[in-house]
């Protein structure tokens, strides 16, 4: 595989990913595994959330402004960026982005992130201009994760790719691996002249890839490998410890799961202790609060709510209608190149198998997936992922995961939308802070989805690869790695 002579003079960073993704459409997919891959590297939104400060930090926007009443956001943009393609970066790309992903035809997981702004127009090629319909004081945070697409090469982009970023895109062979080379032409300039991800499932044979040197790093890695990967003298770069939560998202659509005794039964059913002890050797946190204390929405004392209690758990589910006479039967969807989300299926169907249900475990390959769990839905739970937000609990709240109209476990009970929405816009501190608290209470109540714990993200590589800015939104920095 030929690079440019950019490439070959700055060498070739290969990381080593779990598995493949399905899209290279920025705006379609939320897939943690594709947020720090191409997201991070093609593609850029107007700021990035820096992970010290938790706050935005200039990207595409070179500065903004919020009027006083705070309905209005005004971004002048950086001058001189280019497209990939050698065209003009302009503020009708911005509009462009923007209206596509609130577009219902589109269909982006992230049109929740817009759900308040109703307008938007180009002032001028290097001024964007936002309109709110109601204050919403994490705009900024909601915008990190919003990339800006060229509407040029819009046909092409679920599999030719065409950003601004410090990367371009150059092919993308599924199920082996995507390639990226350093964009000379961006402000940024990277340090290597290339990034190859390569597809490898088996966790072994990742660490393999990085003691033999084939791999430089390998992306979000799990406890066990953490653990060898000290052992052996590999570096580990990590994030704060809350950045990731693991979960069992519910179809809350499908009986018997739409009845809440049963959700809250499961949620009773789970050790998170113990799995946090044995699988994540540690450094997990166990929670059932997907909202993490570190943040001043928490609502205190309720990471232990719903323990470990397996009379609990079959007082509900015989409440509901299910006993050994009467076993509770479901399937568990899990998905391929993801251990711990194996074990946290494998152990959840142990433990109430062992109190007389029936319940079985599939795994399957991420496209497949995808399709089961969000293009058409149809299962019963499923072990999932998801970045926390800890920027804003309004990006937590309109994620995949919790947003009133659009979530993966289609739970939206009555005045749910409203309250994430008087939430999202309320600027008083206080009130916000009630308000979260409000929304916690109502989830750890209806038990749509079981959180399980807060995490680290971790990754594993050589010295040079330490140089990596690991964004708390799932958008990474790659410029700062030198080989």
């Amino acid at each position: 595989m030929a690079g440019s002579a950019l490439a070959q003079a700055g060498g070739d960073l290969v990381v080593g990913i779990s598995s493949d993704i399905s899209t290279l459409d920025p705006q379609m997919s939320p897939i943690d595994v594709f947020r720090h891959t191409i997201r991070s590297t093609v593609f850029e939104a107007l700021v990035f959330i820096n992970p010290d400060t938790l706050q935005a930090d200039p990207l595409l926007a070179d500065s903004w402004e919020i009027s006083a009443d705070g309905l209005t956001v005004t971004f002048k943009l950086k001058s001189g960026v280019t497209w990939h393609n050698g065209s003009p970066f302009t503020a009708a790309d911005v509009v462009y982005s923007i209206k596509r992903v609130q577009d219902t035809a589109t269909g982006s997981p992230f049109a929740p992130q817009l759900v308040a702004v109703s307008g938007v127009e180009a002032t001028d090629d290097q001024t964007v201009v936002l309109t709110l319909a109601n204050t919403v004081p994490g705009i900024l945070a909601n915008l990190a994760v919003i990339q800006i697409v060229n509407e040029a090469s819009i046909g092409s982009i679920a599999t030719a790719p065409v950003g601004t970023g410090p990367f371009k895109f150059v092919n993308w062979a599924p199920g082996d691996h995507i390639r990226v080379e350093a964009y000379a032409e961006h402000r940024n300039a990277p340090k290597v002249g290339a990034i190859e991800w390569r597809i490898v499932p088996d966790s072994q044979a990742r660490l393999a890839g990085l003691q033999d040197g084939t791999l430089h790093m390998v992306a979000l890695v799990e406890g066990k490998d953490v653990v060898q990967a000290q052992a052996a003298g590999i570096g580990i770069i990590q994030t704060k410890p809350y950045i990731l939560y693991e979960n069992f998202n519910i179809n809350t659509k499908r009986a018997p799961f739409d009845d809440k005794r049963v959700r809250q039964a499961l949620a009773h059913a789970f050790d998170r202790e113990g799995y946090a002890k044995t699988i994540w050797f540690g450094f997990a946190r166990p929670t059932i609060n997907p909202v993490p204390p570190e943040m001043a929405t928490y609502l205190p004392d309720s990471a232990s709510q719903y323990p470990f209690d397996l009379d609990k758990a079959s007082a509900l589910l015989a409440e509901a209608g299910f006993t050994k006479d009467n076993p509770l039967t479901m399937e568990i969807l899990t998905i391929q190149g993801f251990d711990t989300l194996k074990s946290m299926a494998l152990l959840l169907q142990d433990t109430l198998n062992r109190i007389g249900h029936k319940v079985t475990v599939r795994e399957l390959e991420v496209t497949v997936w995808i399709d089961r769990i969000l293009t058409k839905p149809d299962y019963d739970i499923t072990t999932d992922n998801f970045n926390t937000g800890p920027e804003d609990a309004a990006s937590m709240f309109n994620s995949p995961n919790l947003a009133p109209a659009s979530n993966v476990n289609q739970w939206n009970p009555p005045g749910y939308a409203d309250l994430v929405a008087a939430a999202a816009s309320e600027s008083d501190e206080a009130k916000r802070i009630a308000l979260y608290q409000q929304l916690q209470t109502l989830i750890l109540d209806e038990m749509p989805q079981i959180t399980i714990n807060h995490l680290p993200l971790f990754f594993l590589g050589n010295e040079a690869s330490s140089a990596l800015v690991i964004g708390p939104s799932g958008i990474d920095d790659y410029t700062k790695i030198a080989l």
